[in-house]
């Protein structure tokens, strides 16, 4: 019957993110919808989890942090700071205290990528490695869903091993991984352009090229650098679709596995 779910959850999942991929290729927007609708289906499947086995106050608080941090990624507000307060400090002792007590709960072990994945994308995109909001929500919408690597009917490929190892390399993790990788894989045909040009100032070349200054505007890309010219055009890096990277490596990581598993 678990694999029925985990079936379910799967389909569902490559479904929102095709949907998404489409809006960020036409638009490099993606509607909160889709990671509302992916965060459901995870809840879902938590309650499904801790109703099969045995109800503790630790399963409970898990699935409470949860909550509070889908709300924390869709929904926009303007608290006092002592809410703010309040709100980060109930959410961390929600995982903090079963940590504490229950690591001998597989649910709870398995759970740890919740706001380990959470943190780690929140800071990675205040730190600027990843760019779009939806790409970080969709990433934390990951960790709702399936923080433990799907097993489906002999599938990833490469085993996943015991959850103590496979929660340090989480399934979102991996997907993060494999999408940075198929987005560098996008930017050679970029960098063989920039080189048949002439384009060769380093690194730049690598990451971006260059477009008339007046035609920046419109075009999904980032100037680069401090917008000094070069014969009046500038060196911009493309807006590229994170979403469809991400949803490539997520189909990846869950019939193929995780590389790393095999060393």
């Amino acid at each position: 019957m678990e694999e029925i779910y985990t079936l379910a959850a799967v389909v569902i999942l490559v479904v929102i993110l095709l949907s998404a991929s489409m809006h960020d290729l036409r638009s490099r927007e993606v509607p909160d919808i889709h990671w509302a609708a992916i965060c459901a289906v995870g809840i879902v499947m938590m309650i499904i989890s801790i109703l099969d086995g045995t109800v503790t106050v630790q399963r409970i608080m898990i699935l409470i942090g949860s909550i509070m941090i889908i709300a924390d990624i869709l929904y926009d507000r303007d608290l006092p700071q002592y809410a703010e307060i309040l709100f980060y400090g109930t959410l961390a002792v929600m995982f903090m205290y079963p940590v504490m007590t229950a690591m001998d709960d597989t649910f709870v072990v398995s759970s740890l990528a919740i706001p380990i994945c959470y943190l780690l994308f929140v800071v990675l995109f205040f730190g600027g490695m990843i760019k779009g909001g939806a790409d970080v929500k969709c990433l934390i919408s990951l960790a709702i869903i399936f923080p433990m690597y799907p097993v489906l009917y002999g599938y990833p490929i490469i085993g996943v091993p015991e959850p103590i190892i496979s929660s340090t390399i989480s399934f979102p993790l991996a997907v993060l991984l494999y999408a940075s990788l198929f987005s560098l894989i996008l930017m050679v045909p970029l960098v063989v352009r920039n080189i048949r040009l002439g384009d060769t100032r380093f690194p730049n070349m690598l990451i971006g090229y260059r477009m008339r200054s007046e035609d920046v505007e419109g075009h999904h890309v980032w100037p680069m650098g401090d917008g000094a010219e070069e014969d009046g055009k500038v060196w911009v890096t493309p807006k590229i679709p994170f979403i469809i990277p991400i949803t490539a490596a997520v189909v990846f990581t869950m019939f193929v596995g995780n590389l790393i598993f095999l060393i």
